[in-house]
């Protein structure tokens, strides 16, 4: 069977093919196709219609911006690379007005993630040759069962992509209310988080005689759901001298370090809470916190030019990444959705439940939620096509770095200047620069395709522009790589 980009395994393709066949053989299809390109090929771009000074009817089309891949490839794409300019810039400097003074900041990669709520299947990392199979009996006490009756050990070696991975060994042991409050209340406990870290900080400065009113925290945070599909946090926290701005680039001597300011996020880490009570039991409570496992791991910036090893070992044994890294490592997390797991991007009812193509996992945390919503946690039941979790993708301190806009805008502006300029070479000097798209009151016409067709043809192009761009950004590093070997005073190859 024809599988296409994009288009589910369950439609018939024929028809796809043939409405891609007419879009191709079509009179206007270069125009269309001009359009499309003029967007990058978003998948779902939005349709904007209005009349100019002149009273001439105008069309255009704009991205959705969507960050997940499922829905837009091409949209997907430039919102990670977007996330890595933010990441980046904050990290090591040097580019969107950001001062390349924050590269000798004290920087610590944090991730949090949520306690055990129950065993569950795991799959085995390339590599890894400590844990040949999901749960060896050896490492669990032998071949214990559960109070239900079931195994709590598993032979099998499950690796990437397996259906099993994250599933619990035993559903009725597993706490799905503990997972979907840990959800719900995650943006919370980061707030608190954030809040702890800065006071927890205030008086170890003060302690050691430094006024804690010179320092800023700033960050910036990622949030990925783990093969359990409860989320987690991936953030990078930065240390800045509080009367200099980013812009400004001064020269700071840091009161702490890098490997002292992860020891305080681990001790911040480890003593927030957040104090849940059950509405319908004044005397039931539940203490929401952070899993045991809080990884922190100094940044080094010094090799973020570099293609080097993203881990080195310092005195102390603490492991040092490289910036450039830290940035690819959390930018590659932001177009994943749960359209893998069978959950679309819409919100969807409770009684649709039922009729979801989903897993058994899947359909436990979507029950749990309706539950928990009938027994009065206000508002957990409109987030049910996120599995509970209320907050968003990405975010940011605001003085951490540049922001989505000021990139989207630069970018808008670079465009238009490139739009302005080849129309010129075409038409001559009289050619007029302004454009007048200015001066026309746009209004929402429609969005997406106008048919599967249309949309594999898009789609197919968003593919392959995205694997052209990769291809080649490899080769440019290959080629930067050899010139760096071969550079006079270089290492012997």
């Amino acid at each position: 069977m024809l599988a296409l980009p994009g288009i589910s395994a369950t439609i018939d393709t024929t028809a796809v093919v043939d409405q891609m066949v007419r879009r191709a053989s079509s009179m206007g299809f270069e125009s269309w196709w001009r359009r499309a390109e003029s967007v990058g090929f978003c998948a779902h771009p939005i349709q904007l219609t209005g009349t100019d000074e002149f009273g001439r009817d105008r069309v255009v089309w704009t991205r959705c911006n969507n960050r997940r891949a499922q829905i837009c490839p091409s949209c997907s794409d430039l919102y990670a690379r977007d996330t890595w300019q933010l990441v980046h810039a904050g990290m090591a400097g040097g580019h969107h007005d950001i001062p390349v003074a924050v590269a000798d900041r004290p920087q610590v990669f944090v991730t949090l993630t949520a306690p055990s709520y129950g065993p569950v299947h795991t799959a085995v990392r390339a590599g890894d040759m400590r844990h040949r199979v999901c749960r060896d009996h050896h490492h669990i006490g032998g071949y214990r069962r559960c109070p239900h009756g079931k195994p709590l050990w598993c032979n099998i070696t499950h690796h990437e992509g397996d259906t099993h991975v994250g599933r619990p060994i035993c559903a009725d042991c597993y706490d799905y209310a503990g997972h979907v409050l840990f959800a719900w209340h995650l943006p919370e406990l980061w707030r608190r988080f954030t809040i702890t870290l800065r006071r927890t900080l205030r008086r170890e400065l003060r302690a050691s005689g430094v006024d804690p009113d010179t320092v800023r925290v700033s960050f910036i945070k990622v949030v990925e759901l783990q093969a359990r599909l409860v989320p987690h946090i991936h953030a990078v926290i930065r240390l800045d001298p509080r009367d200099t701005d980013n812009c400004g680039g001064q020269e700071w001597q840091a009161p702490v370090t890098a490997t002292e300011l992860a020891t305080t996020i681990q001790q911040a880490a480890r003593t927030v809470a957040v104090t849940v009570t059950d509405s319908t039991s004044d005397a039931a409570t539940q203490v929401i916190r952070f899993g045991t496992q809080v990884d922190t791991q100094p940044i080094d910036n010094r090799s973020a030019g570099t293609e080097s090893r993203a881990v080195e070992e310092d005195s102390s044994q603490v492991r040092m990444l490289a910036g450039r890294r830290v940035a690819r490592y959390l930018a590659k997390y932001v177009t994943k959705s749960l359209a893998d797991v069978g959950i679309s991007a819409r919100r969807i009812s409770t009684e649709a439940i039922a009729d979801l193509d989903v897993t058994d996992h899947v359909r436990a945390i979507l029950t749990t939620i309706s539950q928990l919503a009938d027994r009065g946690l206000a508002g957990i039941g409109r987030w049910l096509h996120t599995l509970g979790y209320r907050g968003h993708i990405t975010s940011k301190s605001r003085r951490y770095s540049t922001t989505m806009t000021a990139l989207r805008e630069r970018r808008a502006t670079w465009t238009r200047e490139q739009r302005l300029k080849n129309a010129g070479h075409q038409h001559g000097t009289d050619f007029d620069s302004t454009g007048g798209d200015d001066l026309v009151a746009w209004e929402f016409d429609g969005a997406g395709a106008t048919s599967l067709g249309d949309r594999t043809l898009v789609h197919s192009a968003a593919l392959q522009r995205i694997d052209a761009r990769r291809i080649g950004l490899m080769e440019v590093r290959r080629q930067a790589r050899h010139q760096h070997w071969d550079s006079p005073g270089g290492r012997d190859g």
